[in-house]
């Protein structure tokens, strides 16, 4: 006996459920929480990775993005990760650190000569060394996107030489290398989170920090801090981290283009604050900063006891293997 059409619609929808196609039942929604404003470059990434991955997979992955910290810092959003609570962050190497010791080498003050020699480097030699580590700590590093080369800024006076870093209260992240950094210039180390930092610059509780460029643009910190100097003292990246239990339940199909759109969104990202770059200096200017590039030797000269510091933290082994790669991939 032949079953009535709305049966045999039924049973044509259980197989295909089954076989995980063609349904929204099916369709997975994965989080990922950043510290980036919107408008930084990397939610604009963001957006691309999510819509890129949601049409490729023809709707089986959805992306929802929490940018600007609000399901917490970027500590507490990494925790999620491991945890299972969030899927997915685009973590500081600092926050991932904490995890995984090797990733503070990428901030060895002064060991990286630009942006394309820092690509040679996180692209290549140093996923292949950390990425086994992130898997035993629970989660699966897809790209090394960007925050960029580090500045320091303050409300004083011009930052020409180490010897105007002296005594000046500088906040830094709650990072090994950056605080070993500052204090070997001089400088009195002040620990902000990054979410009270805006409040923080505003209200002089410090006479200083340290971002990339696009940071001290986007959040408007010129505005307290009337000097910057571009010294590209140490460089941060944000790594886009999936929890190893999501990514395992994907598909080998899933999983690569997955890989292949954290890839295209770590470019695109790249580019957009590599390019605004220039932009937003001659706009601070024109809004009345003095921004200054000294010269970055006298700094690399007081970096012996910083070295030490991170040397001690990381292991002599992780220490030499980062400026190895350093040198390996430094164009002749």
């Amino acid at each position: 006996m032949k079953k009535p059409r709305f049966l045999r619609l039924l049973a044509v929808a259980a197989v295909l459920s089954m076989s995980g196609t063609g349904f929204a039942a099916d369709a997975l929604t994965l989080k990922l929480a950043h510290f980036g404003a919107e408008s930084h470059a990397s939610h604009t990434a963001a957006k691309q990775l999510a819509q890129n991955v949601e049409k490729r997979t023809n709707g089986q992955i959805k992306i929802t993005i929490y940018p600007n910290n609000v399901l917490g810092g970027p500590p507490q959003i990494l925790e999620q990760v491991l945890q299972g609570v969030i899927d997915m962050t685009l973590s500081g190497q600092d926050q991932i650190a904490k995890h995984v010791k090797l990733f503070d080498t990428v901030a060895i003050p002064f060991s990286i000569d630009g942006y394309e020699h820092m690509d040679r480097v996180l692209d290549g030699p140093f996923k292949e060394w950390a990425a086994p580590e992130v898997e035993k700590v629970g989660a699966v590093m897809l790209s090394s996107w960007e925050w960029g080369f580090r500045q320091i800024t303050n409300s004083k006076h011009p930052i020409l030489t180490p010897d105007d870093v002296k005594g000046l209260k500088i906040r830094t992240p709650p990072a090994m290398a950056y605080q070993a950094a500052i204090e070997a210039l001089g400088g009195n180390v002040q620990t902000i989170d990054f979410s009270e930092l805006v409040m923080a610059m505003r209200q002089g509780v410090v006479d200083g920090q340290e971002n990339p460029i696009a940071t001290i643009y986007d959040l408007k910190l010129y505005e307290s801090q009337k000097y910057i100097s571009i010294v590209n003292y140490l460089y941060s990246s944000m790594v886009h981290l999936v929890n190893k239990n999501v990514w395992n339940k994907l598909t080998p199909e899933q999983q690569s283009i997955l890989r292949e759109e954290s890839d295209s969104a770590r470019l695109l990202m790249r580019k957009l604050i590599r390019d605004a770059e220039a932009v937003q200096i001659a706009d601070m200017q024109k809004k009345g900063i003095r921004i200054d590039s000294p010269a970055l030797k006298p700094f690399q000269d007081k970096m012996g006891s910083a070295y030490e510091k991170i040397k001690q933290n990381v292991g002599a082994e992780n220490f030499e293997k980062w400026m190895q790669m350093a040198a390996a991939t430094r164009k002749k």
